[in-house]
């Protein structure tokens, strides 16, 4: 699935009015891309990695971010009073350089240093905004970074790092904060790691009396109660820093071993928010809020689990409500969960979710969003009405290799199923084919693949691969008269016609689509 951003802005302010279009730019581009990178479901990387395409917004965001971090670090390198972060790699051979990146609806990039002899050291004001901030050190795709706690207190945070171990955890030499946090993670790591293997053990093992079973259900018991006394020893030791958010607000649910797998995801959801402290606006700027909306989203997404898109989406819209309510005893924190939510479904192509958001939240629009986003917004909910069901459908030109007819109105079909799709599409090249070798058994539907290729260098291979269907395409790209018509923001995009062009539904995959015939 591709995914168009048509924000055009061009970056001609400076000063404050820069940091403004970062902030905006972020929102749109990195919103949610732990989400498209997530090890969760391999398929499902697949699927929204390819979603993720630059924009005009991108272009502008590299450039503010450029601008923006010469101003941030020409300050902080006058300051007498400042903030240093150094970081030892050690025997580097793979890392050039850290980006220093601050949460909010989205990672907003704010700094960046390179890594020379296998260290890097960034200098920052003083009275920067107390929180949790990333570090990533590997840009690509398996992105890896460290979220270190900048209290405002600590002058000097350094700590040394194994560059060539995966899993290795960074050893604080300066901040006793981070020390402390880092230990327990490490000491909680090691334990979980235990538990999962002895709940994976206990669940699969099949003499339900044997007395191995029986050894390992009372080593289960103990680690438990092992893991909620390191736990409460710290949250007690801790109270007050932001160590203690940390890891206060990510406890461990004890499901039942013995249950099956699926159930216990389940039981896992229904606990996912115990203890969860989702009104306190401090942790906008930690990794918490919006990495634990992502986690409570992915159980739509377990592939264990084995829902339909249908399905999915039903509990997508659930999750949102839940989410919104969730967050909704502070303003800050309420806003902060529309909008990540809003962004974010945008950006990964859900709009039967994002039109669901758009129409029952759309008093939180008015109040979280800036002017541009309002627009959008507004486009939006103007699309919504002119997609209903029963809408005279646009009529437009056809322009194809092997299209007879003058426009859309011309075809003489009980049923049109337009399919707005590229080449550049991977999601759409993998529907494409599925949906020629459907339309060769149909009768009664013709299938109108509107492109949206900026040239005519794919034609001639798509007229020949895909015979089945009707092509058209104007190589005006996003800019194309069909797209702009239907509203379209993503690929692959189908829209049902009716034997009057009347409009009958619109899918976002050919599976929704079939499931209707």
């Amino acid at each position: 699935m591709i995914v168009m951003n048509k924000a055009k802005g061009f970056i001609t302010l400076v000063g404050h009015h820069l940091l403004l279009l970062l902030q905006l730019s972020s929102a749109r581009i990195l919103l949610w891309f732990n989400l498209m990178l997530s090890t969760f479901h391999l398929s499902f990387i697949r699927f929204h990695l390819s979603a993720f395409r630059l924009s005009y917004c991108s272009i502008a965001y590299r450039l503010a971010s450029s601008l923006c971090l010469g101003m941030f670090f020409s300050v902080a390198s006058s300051a007498q009073d400042s903030i240093v972060i150094k970081g030892t790699f050690i025997n580097n051979t793979k890392y050039a350089k850290v980006l220093m990146q601050k949460f909010a609806v989205g990672h907003l990039p704010i700094g960046a240093a390179s890594i020379r002899q296998d260290s890097f050291a960034l200098s920052i004001p003083a009275d920067i905004e107390p929180g949790v901030y990333r570090f990533q050190y590997a840009m690509a795709e398996a992105a890896q970074y460290l979220d270190i706690i900048i209290n405002g207190k600590d002058k000097l945070i350094s700590f040394k790092l194994k560059a060539n171990e995966a899993s290795a955890l960074p050893e604080f030499l300066h901040s006793e904060e981070n020390h402390l946090w880092y230990s327990y993670i490490a000491q909680n790591q090691k334990q979980l790691d235990r538990i999962n293997l002895l709940n994976q053990f206990i669940n699969s093992y099949p003499n339900a009396k044997a007395k191995v079973l029986k050894a390992a259900q009372k080593e289960w018991e103990e680690e438990q109660v092992l893991y909620w006394k390191t736990f409460n020893s710290f949250k007690k030791e801790m109270q007050g820093t932001w160590a203690y958010h940390m890891v206060v607000n990510r406890p461990y649910y004890f499901s039942n071993p013995n249950q099956d797998a699926r159930l216990q995801d389940f039981e896992k959801k229904e606990h996912f928010w115990d203890g969860f402290d989702a009104s306190n606006p401090k942790l906008i700027n930690t990794p918490l809020y919006s990495e634990h909306i992502l986690n409570y989203l992915r159980y739509w997404m377990n592939p264990n689990m084995d829902f339909s898109a249908e399905e999915r989406t039903a509990g997508f819209k659930r999750s949102v409500d839940f989410v919104i309510r969730k967050f909704g005893a502070n303003q800050e924190t309420h806003d902060f969960a529309y909008k990540y939510l809003s962004l974010g479904f945008k950006e990964i192509g859900e709009e039967e979710v994002l039109q669901y958001l758009d129409e029952h939240y759309k008093h939180l629009a008015n109040r979280c969003f800036d002017d541009l986003e309002k627009t959008e917004f507004e486009k939006r909910m103007t699309s919504y009405i002119a997609l209903q069901k029963g809408k005279p459908a646009t009529n437009f030109s056809l322009k194809g290799k092997n299209c007879s007819e003058q426009d859309l109105y011309s075809i003489k079909e009980e049923q049109v199923l337009l399919v707005f799709w590229s080449n550049s599409c991977p999601h759409c090249m993998e529907e494409i084919p599925q949906i020629n070798e459907w339309a060769a058994t149909q009768k009664g539907i013709k299938i109108l693949a509107v492109s949206l290729n900026p040239d005519a260098s794919s034609d001639s291979t798509n007229v020949q691969n895909f015979p089945h269907l009707m092509h058209t395409c104007d190589y005006k790209g996003w800019e194309s008269d069909a797209a702009k018509s239907y509203f379209i923001a993503a690929t692959p995009t189908y829209i049902l016609l009716d034997k009057d062009k009347k409009i009958e539904a619109k899918f976002s995959s050919f599976e929704q689509f079939k499931k209707t015939k």
